[in-house]
């Protein structure tokens, strides 16, 4: 080996096939898991399912982890899933809301100043719309 040359370690990359009964390994925040045959069994229908890899740089994936905790707490999915449905409803109401009170001022200013055309970027329109908006 010369002098500008440098020595070049190869990581093993971990895949399943590499995987036996005992080994810890860490997860994608950094916590030590287990290996056992179930987890093995669990990675291996992960990636059957998703076409996605369990482990990636030497650690369990995001992505199996909730994967897992999905298969083992299906009561708490359902429950999550309700809950992201009404929120993304109330973000949708209330945008169509924003969108009425903006089309509502934008026809009330067009009547005040007798145009034909708004341009909402303006200074003119924004100070308009926080006046009317308070007014309203």
């Amino acid at each position: 080996m010369t002098k500008n040359e440098k020595e070049v370690k190869k990581k093993v990359q971990l895949t399943l096939n590499g995987l036996k009964t005992g080994m810890v390994i860490k997860d994608l925040h950094g916590e030590d898991v287990e290996i056992t045959e179930n987890l093995v069994e669990q990675m291996k229908a992960f990636e059957k399912d998703t076409k996605k890899s369990a482990i990636w740089r030497n650690r369990i994936t995001g992505n199996f982890l909730l994967y897992k905790w999905t298969k083992e707490n299906p009561e708490e999915k359902k429950i999550k899933e309700v809950i992201e449905e009404e929120l993304e409803e109330a973000i949708e109401e209330e945008v169509k809301d924003e969108e009425n009170m903006l089309l509502d001022c934008i026809a009330d200013y067009k009547v005040e100043y007798n145009v034909k055309t708004v341009k909402t970027d303006s200074k003119k329109f924004k100070a308009f719309f926080e006046k009317w908006k308070k007014e309203n």
